[in-house]
């Protein structure tokens, strides 16, 4: 008898915990949908994320780059930081070598991963470089990601492995990783411009 009613207790609790998750997310996407009718267009006249500015500097053999970018952020996805969504940014690299007769060749392709959350009980956002684990909190959204888009000294290749007679473009770009957002936040950006947070490609020449 007392195996029964511990089963039943357990069902009940697993029961409301489904409802409860079931009933944020709903609440949430509802709110996203109303925002998306409501927003729709707001920023498709130019992109949420913009690049100012990169370089390409050589110290001790290596290439580095350095960017200063322009995180912007919508009212879809404000209204899911602010729900506990965790908001993935990738950072895309692509060095090239330029070729006159022939399409550009890719020589490497590097990812610069960052998590920005946002934490109620002590009202701050939290950003997560997932490449090196270093982690900062903020105080406000704009502080985060004004930290978020200074890209400082990021490693690309080591000099010896380009040749000092041809050339070389570094092109990157930021976006938010939608494969990241939950399932049904996921299939909301599928069908939405809410999510599509990408700046253009931004393109300067390395000369090695």
């Amino acid at each position: 008898m007392t195996r029964k009613t511990s089963g039943r207790r357990n069902w009940r609790q697993a029961s409301f915990s489904f409802r409860q998750r079931f009933g944020r997310w709903t609440g949430l996407i509802c709110a996203l949908f109303f925002v998306c009718v409501l927003f729709g267009t707001a920023y498709s006249k130019e992109p949420p994320f913009r690049i100012r500015h990169a370089e390409s500097q050589l110290y001790q053999g290596v290439w580095y780059a350095s960017a200063l970018i322009d995180f912007r952020l919508n009212e879809e996805a404000m209204i899911a930081l602010k729900s506990g969504v965790v908001l993935t940014m990738e950072l895309q690299i692509r060095l090239n070598k330029v070729r006159r007769l022939w399409v550009d060749k890719e020589i490497a392709k590097l990812e610069q991963r960052f998590e920005l959350s946002y934490q109620p009980l002590s009202e701050r956002y939290v950003v997560r470089n997932l490449n090196s684990g270093k982690q900062d909190s903020f105080a406000t959204v704009f502080s985060a990601l004004n930290s978020l888009g200074r890209i400082a000294d990021l490693p690309i290749i080591d000099a010896a492995l380009l040749d000092a007679d041809e050339k070389y473009e570094i092109t990157i770009r930021a976006v938010l990783d939608q494969n990241k957002l939950p399932g049904p936040l996921q299939f909301l950006a599928f069908w939405g411009s809410g999510f599509r947070l990408e700046s253009d490609w931004y393109t300067w020449t390395l000369n090695a």
